[in-house]
C-alpha cells in the first residue's frame, strides 16, 4: 500500500509540474480552440486540425444532416438511458468535430444511429397508417344467424350456451352489494360510446396515399443517400495527392509533377545526399525518391522543423549558411502559380515564418505582412520580397508570360527579375509544380575583385612554382 501510494504521489507532482498538467497540445486544442494558434503553431498549420466549414458537413454527412434532429426527438419520446446516452454524445461529437475537420470521423457513428432512429421511426409511422387504412367492415364478422344447422359454428355455439347456463347458476349467489356498484357504473356510462383501442390509432394515422408518397420517397432518400457514398469514397477520400487531376472546358488535365521530380532526385542525385523542403513532402521524398530528408511528416520535432521555416523565410545567404549546416544539398519547393495549385508553398509560408519565430526570434511576422496580408505583388514588403521560398518560387517566373502573373493568387508579382547568388536551379517539372535547387559551394559563391584576385594570385603562384599541377579554379 506504501508503495502504492508512493507511486501515486510522485505521478501526481510530475503532472503538476508540467506547464499544461500533463495535457497534451492536441488535447488542449480541443478544450480551447485557440490554444494551438497561440501557443503551438506547429499543430495549427496542419490541414486536418483546421476547423470545418459548413459545406464539408454536407459532404460528409450529406441527408443525414436534416435525419439528425428527427432523431434527437426520437430519442426523447421516450426517455432512457440508451436515448440519453446517445443525445450526449452527438453534442459532444458536434463539438469536438467544429474543432477539427479530422474528427469528423468521431462525429460519424452518432449521427447515423440517429439518421438511423428517425428512419425507422417514420417507416414505421407510415407503414401502420397503410395497416389501418385498410377497408374491414363489421358485417364480414361470422354471427349465428348465418350459419347453417349442421355446421361447426352452431354447436359450438350451443356448446358455450350450456356453459353459460350453468356459470349463470353458479353465480346465483353474488352480493347485493357488488351487484348495485356494477348497476352504478354501468348508470355513468350510460350515453357514452367507448372506443376501442384499434379506433383510438386509427385516429392518428395519416392517410394511405400519403403514407404511400413518404414511404417512396424515404426510399428514393436513402438510394440518393448511397450513391453519394459510392461517389464520396471513390473522388473525394479516394484520389492520391500525388498525382493531381482537373477538368476544364478542353477536357481531363493530368498534372504528374510530383512523381516526376521525385524520380529527377532518384536518378540523379548521390545516395547519401540530403534533401531540404518542407514538412508536409517528407513522407514522398523519403519513399519515393529514397534520399534523406531534414523534416518529414513526423512532426515531434519543433525546433527541427522551426530551423526550415527560418531558412525559408531568410534572405538567400542566411539560408544558405543554415542549410550548409544541415548538411544539406537540394532545397524542393512546390509552386503553384503558373497551373493556379492553390495548396502551393506560398500559401504554406505563413506557417513557416510562425513556426520558425516561435523558436528564433529574429523571425517576427509583421515583417512579413502589408495591412495584415502577406502579399508578393508589388505591395509586398522588403524582407517578403528577400526571403528564399519567394525567390526559389518566383525565379525566371517572369519568363514564362512575360508579365509574371500568378493564378493561384491572381495578381502580378512584385519582383520579376532577379538572380540566385547561393542557389543554382537543377530541375524544373513540366507545370513548374515542383522546383530542386542545389546550394552552391562555398568556392562560387565569391564574387567581384575578391574572386578575380584569388585567381590572378593562384595561377601567379602556379606558374612561379612551376609544377604543372592541374589549375583548381579551371
Amino acid at each position: 500500500r506504501a508503495l502504492c501510494l508512493a507511486v501515486v504521489a510522485i505521478l501526481a507532482a510530475l503532472v503538476a509540474s508540467s506547464p499544461t498538467k500533463g495535457w497534451s497540445g492536441r488535447s488542449l486544442s480541443l478544450l480551447d480552440p485557440t490554444y494551438a494558434s497561440k501557443y503551438i503553431p506547429i499543430i495549427a498549420s496542419v490541414s486536418e486540425h483546421q476547423p470545418p466549414t459548413w459545406p464539408s458537413y454536407f459532404m460528409a454527412i450529406n441527408v443525414l444532416a436534416f435525419l439528425v434532429p428527427a432523431g434527437i426527438i426520437s430519442c426523447f419520446l421516450p426517455l432512457s438511458d440508451a436515448s440519453s446516452f446517445l443525445v450526449l454524445y452527438l453534442v459532444t461529437s458536434v463539438y469536438f468535430s467544429g474543432v477539427m475537420v479530422r474528427l469528423m470521423l468521431v462525429l460519424a457513428p452518432a449521427v447515423c444511429i440517429l439518421s438511423g432512429i428517425a428512419l425507422s421511426e417514420a417507416f414505421n409511422v407510415l407503414t401502420r397508417s397503410m395497416k389501418f387504412q385498410r377497408p374491414i367492415s363489421d358485417d364480414t364478422l361470422p354471427t349465428a344467424g348465418d350459419s347453417t344447422p349442421g355446421s361447426s359454428s352452431t354447436a359450438t355455439i350451443t356448446t358455450s350456451t350450456k356453459n353459460a347456463n350453468i356459470k349463470k347458476e353458479k353465480m346465483g349467489t353474488i352480493s347485493k352489494e357488488r351487484s348495485s356498484k356494477k348497476s352504478r357504473k354501468e348508470t355513468e356510462l350510460v350515453g357514452s360510446s367507448p372506443v376501442r383501442p384499434e379506433k383510438e390509432e386509427k385516429l392518428c394515422v395519416l392517410p394511405s396515399e400519403a403514407s404511400a408518397m413518404g414511404i417512396l420517397f424515404l426510399i428514393m432518400l436513402c438510394g440518393l443517400y448511397v450513391i453519394h457514398c459510392v461517389w464520396a469514397a471513390a473522388e473525394a477520400y479516394s484520389a492520391p495527392s500525388i498525382v493531381l487531376t482537373s477538368r476544364s472546358h478542353d477536357g481531363l488535365h493530368v498534372y504528374d509533377d510530383f512523381r516526376e521530380s521525385y524520380a529527377w532526385l532518384r536518378h540523379n542525385t548521390e545516395v547519401d545526399d540530403k534533401v531540404a523542403s518542407w514538412w508536409d513532402y517528407g513522407y514522398q521524398t523519403t519513399a519515393m525518391a529514397n534520399r534523406t530528408v531534414i523534416v518529414d511528416n513526423n512532426t515531434w520535432n519543433n525546433t527541427h522543423i522551426a530551423t526550415v521555416g527560418t531558412a525559408m523565410s531568410s534572405p538567400e545567404k542566411g539560408a544558405w549558411e543554415i542549410f550548409n549546416s544541415l548538411d544539406v544539398k537540394y532545397v524542393l519547393v512546390v509552386f503553384g502559380g503558373l497551373i493556379g495549385y492553390p495548396s502551393d508553398d506560398i500559401n504554406k509560408f505563413l506557417w513557416m515564418v510562425r513556426i520558425g519565430g516561435g523558436e528564433f526570434p529574429h523571425i517576427k511576422e509583421q515583417d512579413y505582412l502589408r495591412d495584415g496580408n502577406y502579399r508578393v505583388d508589388a505591395q509586398g514588403t522588403p524582407t517578403m520580397l528577400n526571403c528564399l521560398m519567394y525567390k526559389l518560387c518566383y525565379y525566371r517566373f517572369a519568363e514564362t508570360d512575360g508579365k509574371g502573373f500568378d493564378r493561384a493568387r491572381r495578381y502580378e508579382i512584385g519582383r520579376k527579375h532577379f538572380k540566385l547568388t547561393h542557389f543554382e536551379e537543377v530541375f524544373t517539372t513540366q507545370h513548374w509544380m515542383v522546383r530542386i535547387y542545389k546550394l552552391k559551394p562555398q568556392k562560387n559563391r565569391v564574387r567581384g575583385k575578391l574572386k578575380l584576385k584569388l585567381k590572378s594570385s593562384s595561377k601567379t603562384s602556379l606558374m612561379r612554382k612551376g609544377a604543372g599541377k592541374k589549375n583548381p579554379w579551371q
